[in-house]
């Protein structure tokens, strides 16, 4: 730990003595694993029934667009969690040319929000589903009291947090952050024995495999197979969001939801064929991108829509608003950002191991968007993209030809923003994965055939 952060919790330490600041609230954090912001009902979508997340959103502060720092889990989990984007802490992919972990683990130099809230004297869990790329050897779990790794379905993960907070004394306020996986492949968090007995016609993962095959090798249509696939990440997704209400009801039956903050994101989207690309962690288009963000205030029960353009990087700034007194001024100060406030971009640093097998060269590359009103700017070594999203939501027109004045300056912007804020600091290796954690990164889409 440099010796900035260990003065910053020594500083927060010392501004929080009894009786200098009314009480911290709670705060819960829900990381919903690849949720587009699109399939919520609160977001507009139709057909898809998302009752619980809402009902919280009719009671809450809801970003009408929030963007994710990257399209797949480490990266974005790592700017919740710092408060950076990924060209900025440093965990992100890196180019290999064989079947090896290429993620950079979070630096242990980095303050985190939970460490900055276990010093403003916070008692800090996570429960998590995600057991890859949120697995302990990758870095995330600095600040935690508890890091809990284990792959379950959203009734077990509302489960176990409510379990969490029946067990634990009063006595400090808490953070807790619980991840679902039930919108991840393969859609339910279906156990293998269930998925054993499913036919090929109705095993989701199968499907999903048929559906790359088809659009990423064979470049044809999604066609009616993304309709399938697609209903069966909405299947997932409508699990996902019957085990949040009633984790909802639950704090509220113990008294907890009132005064507490809540915050439901996501750390990245799903693609079902567009732009040629089926999954995650392949590109910065908006369905891979454009991620929920709801914050339910202390007290707070009217619905407000926000406009101003949302970032993960903006999570710790929030929460930070929320804690009184000196410590919660302190944690401002180290956690600044706040929606509108900066430059929003999201980023690709090559391929994951799977896409290196499967698909060769074609995401062996980096690329990087850059958001300012409703035009978004995508940079990358094929060349730039430019599109106006307020009229062509779904990227299909790129502007680059016919407004280069303003593609220009966005890039020159981009190009500013990047070189300025650059990671410079060491780049940590992953720690070699086990057998059982190799079969793990399989079964989630992740591996390749070794």
């Amino acid at each position: 730990m440099r010796a900035p952060q260990v003065a910053l919790l020594a500083s927060l330490l010392a501004a929080c003595g009894p009786g200098e600041a009314p009480p911290p609230p709670n705060v819960i954090v829900l990381s919903l694993d690849t949720v587009r912001a699109d399939r919520l009902g609160c977001y507009g979508a139709e057909g898809v029934r998302t009752p619980g997340l809402d009902a919280l959103a009719a009671a809450a502060d809801r970003y009408r667009t929030c963007i994710a720092t990257a399209p797949w889990t480490l990266p974005s989990h790592a700017s919740m969690f710092t408060g950076l984007f990924p060209f900025e802490h440093g965990t992100h992919g890196f180019r290999v040319e064989e079947y090896v972990d290429n993620a950079h683990p979070l630096h242990p130099d980095h303050l985190t929000l939970a460490e900055g809230l276990a010093a403003a004297g916070y008692e800090t869990a996570a429960f998590v589903a995600n057991t890859v790329y949120l697995a302990n050897r990758f870095g995330l779990a600095q600040g935690f009291d508890t890091y809990e790794v284990r792959r379950q379905d959203a009734a077990a993960m509302t489960d176990r947090a409510l379990g969490f907070l029946d067990e634990r004394g009063a006595d400090r306020p808490c953070f807790l952050f619980v991840n679902y996986m039930d919108a991840h492949r393969p859609y339910g968090m279906a156990s293998a024995e269930e998925l054993a007995r499913l036919a090929d016609a109705e095993h989701p993962a199968k499907l999903l495999e048929r559906l790359c095959e088809q659009v990423m090798v064979q470049g044809a249509a999604p066609g009616e197979l993304a309709d399938r696939v697609s209903a069966l990440y909405d299947e997932g997704l409508g699990q996902l969001d019957e085990e949040v209400g009633r984790l909802l009801k639950g704090l509220e039956a113990r008294g907890l939801l009132e005064d507490a903050l809540v915050v439901v994101t996501s750390d990245h989207g799903e693609a079902f064929g567009d732009h040629g690309i089926v999954e995650h962690g392949k590109d910065v288009y908006e369905s891979l991108v454009a991620v929920p963000l709801i914050v339910k205030w202390p007290g707070q029960t009217e619905a407000v829509e926000r406009e101003e353009v949302a970032s993960l990087v903006d999570l710790p700034g929030l929460i930070a608003r929320s804690l009184p007194g000196e410590a919660g001024e302190l944690l401002r100060r180290n956690f600044p950002r706040l929606p509108g406030s900066h430059p929003v971009t999201s980023e690709v640093h090559f391929a994951r191991p799977r896409e290196l097998q499967l698909y060769g060269a074609r995401f062996q590359r980096e690329r990087v968007s850059l958001r300012e009103g409703s035009y978004k700017l995508i940079a990358g070594p094929e060349g730039d993209e430019l599109y106006n999203l307020a009229v062509d939501p779904e990227e299909l027109d790129d502007l680059t030809g016919r407004e280069p004045d303003r593609a220009l300056a966005l890039r020159s912007r981009l190009d500013s923003f990047l070189d300025s804020n650059a990671y410079r600091g060491e780049r940590l290796s992953p720690v070699p994965a086990s057998a059982a954690q190799a079969a793990e990164t399989r079964a989630l889409g992740y591996g390749g055939s070794k």
